[in-house]
């Protein structure tokens, strides 16, 4: 259950503006605080930022948005794919019973015959028949952008609002780089900037962008470094310079690899207990587990971890429970904990995404899994190692090997 899938294409296709008012008031009458040099990528952008941003293109126009078309259509229908403040007409050809074939004007001069070929081929899955491709659009004049494509069975039950609709997402975007206090920076976007644009930083440099503690909305003063800067778009370029408002230094993303230090916290249980993490489990093995009542993948891991806490419980591994339900949902969750007849302690703040400890862990996903010694309070494993059937096994091994470095104390 991702919520970041969108997040990580941060960027995404908001259309060009200048950012005034409030966001400019904002910025230092000093100047620009640095210069930021852009580069832009035409292709491949998706598998850098890790995800993207799906748009949805209607089938909804007349025959007439084209000039010329290709010969041969059988079942065409007509649509925009819309880009900021451009449009690129498209022809989606599917007659029945036969492949589809899709066009794009790419260079938009109506005439869909003197464009590049879209890349467009069918997968069968359960009796449906879905496409996907790529393809190519002229953004300026020394500017091609790839896109990604790709179309649902217009029969299938479960997207009849997708019946008449493209799906599409960018593969393009620009690197942007500058300095924040001396210290060079980048941001990598998915798309083109826009008003609202949110730009991923990776500023501890470890390959990920945290949504919490590395993400900054255009035109919102920040401070990685001790001073207050803001981005905003100017004449279509992105600037950088101090700002009036000032703001504290936002920490760096907590560091749970495992070797690491648990963070340390006291909360409530559902039972109203006051519990010390990691302190309360002195002697012992914690695996706090982030997870929540409608979340299929937690819930699907929930045998997994039964099965390891009666056989390993008396032994010296017990579980944490963090649950993002969200409020009014404690008759719910004690229900539902009652029918799994899970009995490991459970945290429940009824914030969903806002709960407390899942902002201090940078939780974006779940479910997210940490075990933990009780004693040094080192993180010992993480979801690579605790999902799935083996987890009763991988447990097995670390009492064993715990318990044998006790012995040679």
């Amino acid at each position: 259950m991702n919520l970041s899938r969108q997040l990580k294409a941060a960027g995404g296709l908001a259309s060009r503006a200048v950012v005034v008012c409030a966001a400019a008031l904002s910025l230092s009458a000093a100047g620009t605080a640095g210069d930021v040099t852009e580069k832009f990528v035409s292709e491949g952008v998706t598998a850098r930022v890790g995800g993207y941003s799906p748009q949805r293109a209607a089938m909804d126009q007349e025959a007439s948005i084209v000039t010329k078309a290709p010969d041969g259509l059988k079942a065409p229908k007509f649509g925009y794919i819309t880009l900021g403040d451009k449009k690129f007409a498209f022809i989606a050809d599917e007659p029945e019973g036969e492949e589809a074939r899709l066009f794009i004007d790419a260079n938009a001069n109506g005439d869909l015959t003197d464009d590049a070929a879209v890349e467009w081929k069918s997968r069968e899955q359960g009796g449906l028949k879905q496409y996907s491709g790529s393809g190519k659009v002229q953004l300026t004049a020394d500017r091609t952008g790839a896109l990604g494509l790709y179309r649902f069975d217009p029969k299938d039950p479960r997207r009849a609002q997708l019946a008449t609709t493209l799906m599409f997402y960018t593969d393009f975007g620009s690197e942007y780089s500058f300095e924040l206090d001396g210290k060079p920076f980048s941001t990598f976007v998915s798309g083109s900037l826009g008003a609202n644009s949110m730009l991923p930083i990776d500023r501890d440099g470890n390959g990920k962008v945290s949504r919490r503690f590395e993400a900054v909305r255009m035109g919102t003063p920040f401070n990685f470094t001790g001073t207050t800067y803001a981005f905003a778009l100017v004449d279509g370029k992105l600037t950088l310079d101090t700002s009036k408002e000032t703001v504290e230094q936002q920490p760096l993303p907590p560091n749970l690899a495992v070797g690491q230090k648990a963070l340390t916290f006291t909360a409530k249980t559902m039972k109203g207990e006051d519990i010390e993490f990691p302190g309360a489990y002195k002697g012992r093995v914690v695996m706090l587990d982030f997870w929540a009542t409608w979340c299929g993948p937690c819930i699907g891991e929930i045998p997994h971890m039964k099965e390891a806490y009666a056989a390993w419980h008396d032994k010296g591994f017990d579980i944490l429970g963090i649950s993002f339900d969200q409020e009014n949902m404690s008759e719910k969750v004690n229900s539902f904990l009652d029918a799994q007849q899970i009995t490991w302690s459970q945290v429940y703040e009824g914030k969903g995404w806002e709960t407390t400890l899942g902002g201090m862990h940078d939780v974006s996903a779940i479910p997210f899994v940490l075990l933990v010694d009780g004693d040094t309070g080192e993180i010992l494993a993480d979801a690579a190692a605790l999902r799935g059937p083996g987890l009763s096994e991988f447990i097995g091994k670390i009492l064993e090997a715990r318990k044998a470095g006790e012995k040679t104390e």
